[in-house]
């Protein structure tokens, strides 16, 4: 059971699948997104990404590339001497995403949801109704790209009513302007979504590539086109420039190697050069969205922030001039090439399944976005703790009737099937831009058709949470107020509406609820009962992923509740580093302003970080709350002396801090953020953690050589339990009698059984073991071992070390996501997380 959302774009295409959570799908050899690309092979079948790219090194004339831009254009396509249409090259695209997908995972997915370019018209729209058909895809529906983004963008923002946004999405191939705003129960689109049909990146690889041509004197256009080894050297001479493109947005200066025919040289080309190789196309997006703006009457001032999506939006020229000329936040995607994917996925996860059943509730994507120069108003960050409602399918509900349109609305989202009103039962389409899905859409509450490329606009109407079909019902226990108070719950939910209408003589009348998450509500999503995790089984040798940069010193890392985030504390560097799992990217970078951060600790909720601040001087000792939803520090607790590794009772309530120097733990009431009382322990407490009931708290006090057990009810040392030397960390397995530890000095860690609070087993492991934690499953433990840069796996049966696994210098913490796949180690010498795969 998962869904599939799928970005056909110019020059790459991504795919996300959406089951527990929503995370971007591998198409490519070496990245998660493959090239959109597709050669012609002597048979004359048809191959697409990167074995195209291989394959074209040898024979580029039978390379097609960036022919999205060319569909409805009457010119033909031409790959090897022979013609093609568009929408059978975009369909192969599509036929090799389904069958990857379908191949790895088992199984079709049940729902697939396409984007396209907002500035489409009716008949490109129509053109492209045709390729999920040509690729074996039955009527799949269709969403602009921009409101994908958006989907997107709100499962992870918790947005105001009335806020205002912006959605600037600059691609490979296309660039389109967007202006939203959350309302209760809804979100409007405002004005007219103005786009550019032919600019973005590959307009800049031109640019890179005729800078090429004139700092060599014309060597270019010297050359003889019609020999093949001209078109080779051309070939590889671009992939060079669009490489050189893209190491200018981290790096201010690049090489890019030219080997001609009987020539070779480098060509030099600084930031400063490629910005202004492209800023005129840029000022002329940055015209597009005034124009948005004045169409839909919204002064800059109003917005919230501008969200920047497509590839192309990570030119770091893109966020100064819009940041400039709006006066406003910008809002960089966790990848911006993978956010319309991830959107589509998101909406995917509400269609009604391939058995007619209602679709799941919203799934939460594992997202969140970083401010890029922000003038007027701090970064807002990440959700992490919003969760997903449980999967189990419901039975179907009766289909709520079509609220009223408000005066003057023109938009409509439509998921038709074949036969209610669609003529010719072209495939359905999601369109959040106004007016009919398609040419020649009949049936009841049709708009106008507009004219060829015009966008009508109007507000998307949404059914109240839980009343649609594929809502999940609360927890029991669980209360959801409204704004308005009432006891039914009612959450303001930004949402974009798929209404399957059904003609009644047919088959009746069907509705599907395509919801965007994340709007404002009373009571967060946060507050609601976390969905039942899958996990899966672990094994005794993990393997080793590619690391994540996450800026120097990164000392501690944890996963949110949800797993959907890691907040790294990166000591000297004075910040939080925000990771999003989905695609193991930086998020946001947080400055924590009252001191060096060294330890992060999760509400249960998700809904608070709780950040333990010191430095080597001793002059500082606090902890720091950050609001998970804004990413700002709310409050800072002073303790007693340096705080090591705090953690939250199981109920919310309350947090223990404790005090290393002291040897003591602060108890912090985490409602009013004050200290209730401290508790005397052994000297050099290091880390706190609690039983799963929360009845018992252990301690590893380090210079002590004891673990300590403590009453949660009366605060009182139970019991203080001997283990190796310089105890570090402690951590309580998941369902058995059980707890570890690891010992600093005597390079070993302890198993103690707490029914009868006595050692069990003693295993050597690295040099220096600093942290430990167990698999989600139980079957292995993790020991981070510090000056040895290895991890070491311990199976819980044998209590023996089955693999040693190297990680970058200076491996000091290990997290691991609730459903058990992944492990992230912060390296505080290596600047990176390990990523491991524990599956």
């Amino acid at each position: 059971m998962y869904s599939l959302g799928v970005d056909i774009g110019t020059t790459f295409v991504a795919a996300a699948i959406a089951r527990d959570k929503v995370e971007m799908f591998s198409l490519g050899d070496r990245s998660v997104a493959t090239p959109a690309l597709v050669y012609l092979r002597e048979d004359g079948s048809l191959i697409t990404g990167d074995a195209a790219a291989r394959r074209a090194v040898s024979n580029p004339d039978r390379l097609g590339r960036e022919f999205k831009r060319r569909l409805g254009d009457p010119t033909p396509v031409m790959l090897g001497g022979t013609s093609q249409p568009v929408t059978a090259l975009l369909a192969a695209l599509l036929r090799d995403v389904l069958t990857k997908v379908t191949d790895t995972e088992g199984g079709k997915p049940d729902r697939v949801v396409l984007t396209h370019p907002a500035n489409w018209g009716p008949f490109r729209r129509g053109l492209f109704e045709e390729v999920p058909s040509l690729a074996g895809l039955e009527n799949p529906p269709t969403v602009t790209e921009p409101v994908a983004a958006a989907a997107h963008y709100a499962s992870s923002h918790e947005l105001r009513d009335g806020e205002v946004l912006a959605v600037y999405d600059l691609g490979g191939g296309t660039f389109d302007a967007t202006v939203l705003r959350a309302r209760a129960g809804g979100v409007d689109i405002l004005g007219s979504p103005e786009g550019i049909e032919r600019l973005g990146g590959v307009d800049f690889d031109e640019a890179v590539l005729a800078h090429v041509n004139h700092v060599s004197g014309g060597a270019l256009d010297e050359l003889d086109h019609r020999d093949a080894q001209t078109a080779v050297a051309l070939a590889r001479l671009r992939q060079d420039c669009v490489l050189a493109k893209e190491a200018l947005s981290v790096d201010t200066e690049t090489v890019v190697p030219v080997f001609l025919p009987g020539k070779h040289f480098d060509v030099t080309i600084t930031r400063a050069e490629f910005e202004d190789m492209v800023r005129a196309p840029l000022e002329s997006t940055v015209g597009a969205l005034s124009r948005t703006l004045r169409s839909a009457h919204v002064d800059p001032a109003e917005l919230s922030a501008v969200l920047l999506v497509g590839g192309s939006s990570r030119i770091p020229l893109v966020a100064e001039m819009v940041a400039a000329a709006i006066g406003r936040p910008t809002l960089v995607d966790t990848h911006p090439k993978y956010a319309v994917a991830l959107g589509a996925a998101t909406l995917a996860a509400d269609l009604p399944g391939t058995d007619g059943g209602p679709g799941r509730a919203p799934v939460p994507v594992g997202h969140a976005a970083a401010a890029v120069g922000a003038p007027a108003r701090p970064p807002t960050g990440p959700l992490p703790a919003q969760q997903a409602r449980p999967a189990a399918r419901a039975a179907p509900a009766p289909a709520p009737a079509p609220a009223p349109a408000p005066e003057g609305a023109t938009t409509t989202i439509s998921a038709r099937p074949p036969g209610s009103g669609n003529a010719g039962g072209r495939t359905p389409t999601i369109d959040a831009r106004g007016g009919p899905a398609g040419p020649g859409t009949a049936g009841r509450g049709a708009a106008r058709e507009p004219a060829a490329d015009e966008t009508p606009t109007g507000p998307i109407a949404v059914p109240a949470a839980g009343s649609g079909p594929g809502s999940t019902p609360p927890p029991p226990g669980t209360t959801r107020s409204g704004g308005d108070g009432s006891d039914s719950g009612r959450r303001r939910v930004l949402a974009v509406l798929a209404g399957g209408l059904v003609l009644a003589l047919l088959a009746g009348v069907a509705v599907a609820g395509f919801r965007l998450l994340g709007a404002s509500t009373p009571q967060s999503e946060a507050a609601e009962a976390p969905a039942p995790t899958q996990i899966v089984p672990s094994v005794p040798i993990p393997t080793l992923g590619t690391p994540i940069p996450v800026g120097p010193t990164p000392g501690y890392a944890q996963v949110s509740p949800n797993g959907r985030l890691v907040y790294v504390a990166n000591r000297a560097a004075g910040v939080v580093t925000v990771v999003d799992t989905s695609v193991n990217a930086v998020t946001a970078t947080i400055p924590i302003t009252s001191g060096p951060p060294q330890y992060v600790t999760f509400a249960p909720d998700g809904r608070r970080v709780y950040v333990s601040v010191f430095d080597d001087a001793r002059t500082i000792a606090a902890v720091s709350v950050l609001d998970t939803t804004t990413n700002q520090v709310v409050a800072t607790i002073p303790v007693r002396t340096r705080p090591f590794a705090a953690a939250v009772t199981p109920d919310g309530s309350r947090l223990w801090v404790p005090n290393h120097d002291s040897g003591s733990i602060s108890i912090i009431d985490t409602a009013s953020n004050t200290l209730v009382r401290d508790v005397q322990v052994a000297p050099n407490p290091h880390w706190v953690e609690f039983s799963r009931d929360g009845t018992r708290a252990y301690t590893a006090n380090h210079e002590s050589n004891v673990v300590s057990v403590l009453d949660t009810a009366t605060s009182a040392v139970v019991a203080e339990i001997p283990v190796g030397r310089s105890p570090h960390s402690v951590a309580v397995h998941p369902t058995r009698p059980l707890v570890a530890n690891v010992n600093y000095d005597s390079d070993e860690v302890t198993m103690i059984d707490t029914s009868t609070n006595a050692v069990v087993a003693t295993i050597p492991v690295g040099s220096k073991p600093q942290e430990i934690t167990w698999s989600a499953d139980g079957r292995f433990a993790y020991s981070v071992d510090n000056r040895g840069n290895t991890v070491s796996v311990i199976d819980a049966g044998t209590m023996a070390v089955t693999a040693t696994l190297p990680t970058p210098p200076g491996p000091s913490s290990i997290a691991v996501t609730p459903d058990g796949r992944t492990g992230y180690v912060s390296t505080i010498q290596g600047g990176v997380l390990a990523v491991l795969d524990l599956t």
